[in-house]
């Protein structure tokens, strides 16, 4: 009797071996995913040329026009208006500030930038 119960057990063991293994097989070929390469392909940045239509005398204009009915006037403000960035409004409102004839001058406020009319 003890030899048959070994050889059913092994046989148990064989069958159960047998059905995982072929299980594991089905699981691996159904769920197998290959590896994707995705290429994403981006315009590149090229900066426009920049075209205003307003001359750095009109600008200058607008700003004093502005700071007549405004206590102050931001980059922001001023690059809206004159349709320049945010980089180049800066740049030239830095400059007005700095030339001693004209009547903007440059006051920090915390982290900001504020122009205001010289007294």
């Amino acid at each position: 009797m003890c030899t048959t119960g070994k050889w059913k057990t092994g046989i148990l063991v064989m069958a159960m071996a047998l059905v995982c293994g072929s299980t594991n097989a089905q699981h691996w070929r159904w769920h197998y995913h290959p590896v994707r390469v995705v290429t994403v392909v981006a315009q590149p940045n090229v900066p426009s040329p920049v075209s205003n239509r307003f001359n750095q005398k009109e600008r200058l204009a607008m700003a004093m026009a502005y700071l007549k009915t405004h206590k102050y006037l931001t980059i922001k403000q001023y690059a809206k208006m004159t349709q320049l960035s945010k980089v180049s409004a800066e740049a030239e409102l830095d400059a007005f500030a700095v030339d001693k004839k004209k009547p903007i001058q440059l006051v920090i406020r915390g982290k900001k930038k504020m122009y205001i009319k010289k007294r």
